[in-house]
């Protein structure tokens, strides 16, 4: 909400202020400083980078550079005066806006000098009010004496507020390129006279698309969350559209992953602006219900590990070189022939021998048996970043119970609702159906133990209780008895097939059908069957 005190927030009043009057954003430096120097009291060595920039529309500006577009003039891919608008957000990411800092001092410098840059202008809403998106990225880096290192990252972010152009009179002072009055032209001013008297409007429409993507983010990020407290798959989880913004772009690490995000609103007490304070509550609620959930994070230390085998192997490369030698060597090879090739068995066979001369690499032999060991490191520890590998030279055979002839993929070992007749011959899965469908009866917590947590598990193979093999069993029994009597014709995983779909439909129809169908079951079973089995 724009004249909230956003930008009072953040980075206090102007000028020099007391400790206790600054923003969030000189205290948040000032505490970073002070546990950077009492790390390297410990021997760690650390690294402090800072980037100010500004978000206008597609537009990245570099504060600390007089507010020169991100891109511009590198490598020759811009001109002075061409925008970057597709690859800003990843110069910044990548560090190329950062600039080293020691102490307060710098800090101070740096952040009086990019707020020189800064778009601020006065509207009817606010005096000094911030016309774009400004973003503060602090990046420590921290290397330990045994060259492990960790990078993390602060964003600071002071958002534009939101405007509505009939309050904040953004619109004021827009003229047309042509002024027509009764089809006859009576003004006509020049494109550079329009859009100057265009300014405002189009700040106040870059600030609020860029808030409309970060609302979309937020209402995906919770979508997700939702979703996944359901238990939804990850390919039913909605796409989150960080690409919607460039604003997004850079806050994507902060707002999803491994982060730890906290979003402060600012609303203002006038009640002429009470629809745009509700607004404001509203998202921050909605941002207050995100859940992430963070994942191993370990690429940091893999990236690291990796780098410290590829030194080893270049190093023990280096010692290959130097010490293998080309050698060469009389192999003596012995082959038994007969006198007359194929047709002189008969006569008996001579003993031939051959001298073959053959070159050889020596002298560094233990280095190879290094290197191979290090190469199979550099596997392993690609296969915890990400890409699978394998090592079939190392995997033995192991006799299975079966005798090694392996299990069919055909068969299955537990129950499904696409499952087919010919997989409810195995008692297993007969057990589970039952399971499935009896676990939430009142009687199922006398006979088969069944707890408010263990309702809500799914038990497969021999942590199922054993009274659903009882029961199992006590069908099976049922149905060779009624084959007996010639009034069972069908096999009798068709029979259980077919049960199993009466009881989703009565059960489905009236509830307190299951508890009449387990007692049926449970009186045949009585033999077999015990409470609490």
């Amino acid at each position: 909400q724009t004249g909230s005190g956003k930008t009072f927030t953040m980075f206090g009043p102007h000028g020099e202020a007391p400790e206790q009057e600054r923003g969030i954003v000189p205290r948040a430096c000032a505490e970073v400083l002070r546990s950077m120097h009492d790390r390297r009291s410990r021997g760690l060595g650390m690294e402090l980078g800072l980037s100010y920039v500004e978000v206008f529309g597609s537009e990245v500006s570099d504060l600390l550079r007089h507010g020169r577009v991100v891109g511009q003039g590198r490598d020759g891919r811009y001109s002075q005066v061409r925008a970057t608008d597709r690859v800003g957000h990843r110069y910044v990411l990548d560090g190329h806006t950062e600039c080293l800092v020691e102490s307060w001092d710098d800090v101070q410098a740096l952040l009086e000098s990019g707020n020189k840059a800064k778009r601020m202008a006065a509207t009817a809403m606010n005096d000094r009010s911030t016309r774009a998106h400004t973003l503060l990225v602090l990046t420590l880096s921290q290397t330990t004496p045994s060259g492990y290192q960790i990078r993390s990252r602060l964003f600071l972010a002071d958002l534009g507020g939101s405007e509505k152009v009939s309050k904040s009179k953004a619109d004021a002072g827009l003229v047309a390129p042509v002024t027509m009055v009764g089809g006859v032209e009576v003004d006509r001013v020049g494109w550079q006279e329009y859009y100057r008297h265009r300014k405002r409007i189009q700040e106040t429409l870059h600030i609020n698309a860029g808030l409309f993507a970060l609302k979309k983010v937020i209402e995906a990020l919770h979508t997700r969350c939702q979703l996944r407290q359901q238990g939804a798959p990850p390919n039913m989880l909605p796409y989150v559209p960080y690409q919607d913004s460039k604003l997004t772009m850079l806050l994507k690490d902060a707002l999803g992953g491994n982060s730890r995000t906290l979003v402060l609103c600012t609303s203002s007490m006038d009640q002429r602006h009470a629809i745009e304070s509700l607004q404001t509550l509203r998202f921050g609620e909605r941002c207050a219900q995100v859940q992430q959930r963070a994942g191993d994070d370990t690429s940091a230390s893999v990236q690291a590990a990796l780098k410290q085998v590829a030194e080893q192997i270049k190093m023990i490369e280096g010692e290959i070189v130097r010490k293998e030698r080309w050698e060469t060597k009389l192999i003596r090879r012995r082959d038994v022939d007969t006198v007359a090739g194929a047709f002189g068995e008969q006569y008996g066979s001579v003993l031939r021998e051959e001298v073959v001369p053959t070159s050889v690499l020596v002298g560094a032999e233990q280095e190879r048996e290094e290197l191979e060991r290090l190469l199979q490191r550099q596997l392993e520890l690609q296969g915890l970043g990400g890409t699978i590998v394998k090592d079939y030279r190392e995997m033995k055979a192991k006799e299975a119970d079966d005798g090694g002839k392996g299990q069919d993929f055909r068969e299955k070992d537990h129950f499904q609702r696409k499952v087919k007749a010919k997989d409810f011959e195995e008692d297993v899965v007969l057990a589970e159906a039952l399971r499935y469908f009896f676990r939430k009866a009142p009687a199922a917590k006398d006979l088969f133990a069944e707890t408010e947590e263990s309702v809500r598990r799914r038990l497969r193979g021999s942590a199922l209780p054993s009274g659903y093999f009882a029961m199992a069993q006590s069908l099976r029994k049922q149905w060779e008895a009624d084959v007996q009597r010639g009034r069972e014709k069908r096999s009798f995983g068709k029979a259980m097939l077919d049960l199993t779909q009466e009881w989703r439909a009565a059960f489905k129809d009236d509830p307190r059908h299951r508890d009449e169908t387990l007692a049926g079951i449970v009186a045949n079973a009585e033999p077999l069957l015990s409470p609490a089995a």
